[in-house]
């Protein structure tokens, strides 16, 4: 009876099997995959049969091809419902297929094409495994695991060629692994370069199958299988890179095939990450994403921890017009390995339909021996074979333990102790700034953009404590790659943050463009991201600005070689020179302490070099007396530019070229300012490119809500005599609507400036008046001349945006507009100019002035409209544009007409000198007389030198150091005074 039962239950399972195989195979649809809509596995509309259902896909056939316009991304997914099971998987020779979430197919007749796997996928495959059958094949495994419950072959079958690519995750092998084996000789080539691969039964390699196995790349099969694997490693069917040695060990249980770890290196690699140790610092580094996961100073964490949340730990991010994006899909290589230093790379190579930024990039790390940081750089190339490219922001972000570093550090103006995470907070109408409630910074407003500040001046900013005795900084050695010139800033530290923002488009830089069939690339760094754990948090600080300027000395670094992008410093050359700077309404102004800087200027910047993002810029401070050295430029031909406190507008230079290992000496570069349009009557402000001059300019503009103070501080109208020169208290930084103080809008606000005209002024002609900007944003500019109606002298200033107001800024981008005005419109007397903002863009409309000035001929009698009367005119017929003295006459007419020199019209270059030094002096002069003397003025030599285009050359080199005066012509002669070295 039991022997008839059991029977009996046998062919009713059978009957069973047959049924549901029967009723399988009847009901069973195939579905084809088109990418229409979306990226989507789990959208009908991305199938060539919309009415696909998701309820029970067991019995569907799912046929993975190149999809129109979009490849399959598969996402989500369940491991425990049977019902999300496909019957078949399949993937085509021109698959490109992404999977990252969770797949579990009941068969899979071939996987064909691309396959790439990122954590988290989980793809089980609950039979064999053909990766490329009768067909080519690639399988990437860059994190999450693939399994097979039966064989996994790699090439199957005539035409099979497959290569698996195991950079990180692992395979999972349901019995055994066969690598080229079968019929038709198919290639196979499996690269275990950071995962590992795990087989149950045994390992067969066929004729044309080979494994490779590098990093920390594991194979593992279970018993002892020494004799085997050490078989095909004898034969050269396992191998490693040259150099290396793989070893075959047996625990007992299974056997292992790797290459062993250096333990004398301070690298250690593990199937997803990386750590990196000299003893001090360990930085834990993941390998598909680049992300600096941990930084740790003799054990102390520096990083922000938490599995609650993404703001962990440090990682790069891009955002360009086609969205934003983080690292992820980057392959793991040492570059660089020495007794002193490794540089490790983690390369994203870009890939269509997978990657948003449409470039390479290579993000590097580098730990030395002894060092209490971590420098990092990256690389970003576009192959002219790339789609076109453009790039908005690329930055790295470093999230810091707020409980463990209680004071920012930005400059000498914004350091101070933070909230904590304990303390209360609300929010506010802007969602950027929050109000502290309780604790240090109670009552105050906070947010990101409180910190902005020009990042050139900027070598050492982060977060540090006086209770930890722990400070976390970026430090930046050198600026060269850093966007928008000298007035660029942006954020930098903030609350719990790091910002290192090397391409950024906040405050009105507007990103830039790299074409198809454009080849470039563009080296970021490398910067320091700097531990130390001194006493105070001040001495931390010190400490991190001491750092900066040891690296700044040292740029560039002489161990990153091997890097066309980065030329060492004999590959590069200097630019020198003196600069100086002319104009008559601005005698004190010089040329000393102004920025120079040279840069190539892309199609993007349109001229200027505060919109130059894609090229380098590099820029010095010239010293007390013009002098200049531009250090270490790439070689190439180069606009050189200038400008300086004092002094609107700026000064451009073309085609100044740069050779390796040279030094190009410019000698004299002067800037004549032309005035041609009388005096200056009045001006209001200090031009500086910022409104730091007026009242919340310099501090409060940063706070926060600052316009809630302005109905407390200012009238409407405000009525401003420019004869007080009171702008530091009597005007506000920005001309924005008027305020109540709560923060709404309350009209128009109406400056009124007041000013006097002299008797005896013409009524024809036009006087200038100049408005330099320092920032403007959906913002006209009325201007109404001793009228307060009609129709106003009305533009919107150029160059605007940035939002500066809003984002708590004192400028944006710098521009000058030049308005005539009617002579006609002005009297002897008093007179006023009423400058109106009418826009409605509520807190984004506003205009700042960086500066403001009147010129105008105010005496009838000058003749030649130099801006010097008649009356003390000694050269009454000056041409047209030529720079006059206080006597009007220019240097051209000295030379001409009376052979006297003034000490404005002669300098010395370079002083102080080695030896060698040219006199400037005017073009008329022919020839001239010069004497040298001693300290103590006793005669050393005097001679008459031929005067070639200006200059004289005199050689000093014989005389030793110190002090000697240079006396120029016979009568009314010129005394400099020479510093010998």
């Amino acid at each position: 009876m039991n022997k008839t039962l059991l029977t009996t239950k046998n062919l009713l399972s059978i009957i069973t099997i047959l049924f549901l195989s029967i009723i399988n195979t009847g009901f069973a649809q195939t579905y084809t995959w088109v990418g229409g809509v979306s990226t989507d596995f789990y959208n009908a509309s991305n199938w060539d049969n919309t009415t696909l259902s998701y309820t029970d896909i067991q019995s569907y056939t799912f046929e993975i091809g190149a999809g129109t316009p979009n490849n399959l991304i598969h996402v989500g997914g369940s491991a425990s419902d049977i019902t999300k099971r496909p019957g078949r998987f399949n993937t085509s020779a021109n698959a490109n297929v992404i999977l990252k979430g969770n797949l579990l197919p009941w068969n899979s007749d071939n996987l064909n094409g691309t396959i790439t796997l990122e954590s988290p996928a989980n793809i089980n495959i609950r039979n064999i495994v053909y990766l490329g059958k009768s067909a080519n094949a690639t399988l990437n495994v860059n994190g999450g695991a693939i399994y097979s419950k039966n064989a996994f072959y790699i090439g199957y079958g005539t035409g099979g060629n497959a290569t698996a690519n195991i950079a990180g995750g692992a395979v999972y092998v349901g019995t055994y692994l066969e690598v080229g084996t079968g019929t038709g000789n198919p290639i196979a080539n499996l690269n275990i370069t950071g995962g590992a691969v795990n087989v149950p039964t045994g390992v067969n390699i066929g004729t044309n199958g080979q494994i490779y196995i590098s990093g920390i790349g594991l194979l593992v099969v279970n018993g002892d299988k020494q004799t085997v694997l050490q078989g095909y490693i004898n034969t050269g069917k396992i191998k490693c890179p040259s150099g290396k040695t793989l070893a075959v060990s047996y625990d007992g249980a299974k056997t292992t095939v790797n290459i062993p770890q250096d333990s004398n290196s301070m690298l250690t690699e593990y199937p997803t990450y990386i750590l990196l140790k000299n003893g001090i610092i360990e930085a834990k580094i993941e390998k598909n994403t680049s992300n600096l996961m941990s930084m740790k100073i003799n054990g102390v964490e520096t990083l922000y921890q938490s599995t609650a949340t993404s703001r962990t730990g440090g990682y790069y991010d891009f955002v360009t017009s086609q969205g934003f994006e983080q690292i992820s899909g980057a392959t793991f290589s040492v570059k660089e390995e020495t007794a002193d230093y490794i540089d490790v790379s983690l390369f994203r190579p870009y890939t269509p339909g997978t990657n948003v930024t449409r470039c390479d990039v290579d993000i590097h790390y580098v730990l030395k021996k002894g060092d209490t940081g971590l420098y990092t750089y990256s690389i970003l190339r576009h192959k002219a074979a790339y789609p076109d490219f453009d790039l908005g922001s690329w930055r790295q972000v470093l999230w810091i333990d707020s409980s463990i570093t209680d004071k920012i550090c930005v400059n000498d103006l914004k350091t101070w102790q933070m909230p904590q995470p304990t303390d209360a907070w609300s929010p506010t109408s802007i969602p950027e700034i929050i109000k502290i409630d309780s604790g240090v910074r109670a009552g105050k407003y906070d947010g990101k953009y409180e910190f902005s500040e020009p990042l050139i001046s900027l070598k050492a900013y982060g977060h540090t404590s006086d209770k930890n005795s722990l400070g976390i900084w970026a430090v930046t050695a050198n600026h060269e790659y850093f966007n928008s010139g000298p007035t660029h800033h942006d954020l930098n530290a903030a609350a719990g943050i790091i910002h290192i923002c090397m391409n950024g488009v906040h405050y009105n830089s507007k990103g830039f463009q790299v074409l198809q069939n454009e080849e470039w690339s563009k080296i970021y760094g490398p910067y320091l991201i700097y531990g130390n754990q001194k006493s105070t948090a001040t001495a931390n600080w010190d400490d991190a600005k001491t750092r900066a300027a040891k690296d700044e000395l040292e740029w560039p670094f002489s161990w990153l070689t091997n890097t066309p992008e980065y030329p060492l410093a004999a590959g590069r050359g200097n630019i020198k020179g003196n600069f100086s700077i002319k104009d008559n309404f601005k005698p004190n102004v010089t040329g000393k302490n102004a920025w120079i800087g040279v840069t190539q200027l892309s199609d993007d910047s349109t001229g200027q070099w505060q919109f130059e993002e894609e090229n380098y810029q590099y820029w010095v401070k010239t010293d007390a007396s013009g002098n200049f050295d531009i250090k270490n430029v790439r070689p190439g031909s180069y606009t050189l530019f200038a400008y300086s406190d004092g002094v609107t507008d700026e000064f451009s230079m073309t085609n100044v070229i740069v050779t390796a290992g040279g030094t190009n000496n410019l000698g004299n570069v002067v800037w004549s300012k032309p005035r041609t349009n009388g005096s200056l009557v009045w001006d209001i402000g200090v031009p500086d490119r910022t409104a730091g001059e007026y009242k919340f300019g310099d501090f409060d503009y940063c706070e926060g809500f600052i316009q809630k103070k302005f109905d407390t501080t200012f009238p409407n109208p405000i009525n401003y005599n420019v004869a007080d020169k009171n702008w530091s208290t009597a005007l506000p930084y920005v001309h924005s609507k008027y305020y109540n103080a709560d923060g709404t809008i309350n009209g128009n606000w109406l400056w009124k400036i007041n000013f006097d005209m002299p008797v005896g002024m013409p009524n024809t002609g036009n006087a200038k008046l100049t408005i330099a900007y320092a920032s403007s944003d959906h913002a006209q500019q009325w201007i109404y001349i001793n009228t307060e109606s009609g129709t106003p002298i009305a533009f919107y200033p150029p160059l605007g945006g940035g939002n500066a107001f809003l984002r708590q800024s004192n400028h944006a981008k710098y521009a000058t507009t030049v308005v005539d005005i009617p002579m006609s419109k002005l009297h002897a007397g008093s007179n006023y100019i009423q400058l109106v903002m009418p826009s409605n863009s509520g807190d984004v409309s506003h205009l700042m002035y960086d500066y403001i000035s009147f010129e105008a001929i105010t005496n009838a009698n000058d003749l030649d409209n130099d801006g010097v009367v008649n009356a003390n005119d000694t050269c009454p017929s000056t041409p047209a544009g030529e720079i006059v003295g206080l006597n009007g006459c220019s240097s051209a007419q000295l030379g001409v007409a009376s052979n006297t020199l003034t000490a404005d019209a002669i300098r010395a270059y370079p002083n102080p000198t080695k030896g060698i030094f040219e006199i400037t002096l005017p073009l008329s002069i022919q020839e001239t007389t010069i004497e040298l003397y001693s300290v103590q003025m006793q005669s050393i030599s005097k001679k008459s030198y031929p005067v070639n285009n200006g200059k004289v050359q005199l050689n000093i080199e014989n005389q030793a150091k110190g002090v000697y005066f240079i006396k120029v012509g016979l009568t009314n002669s010129v005394i400099l005074k020479i510093i010998k070295e």
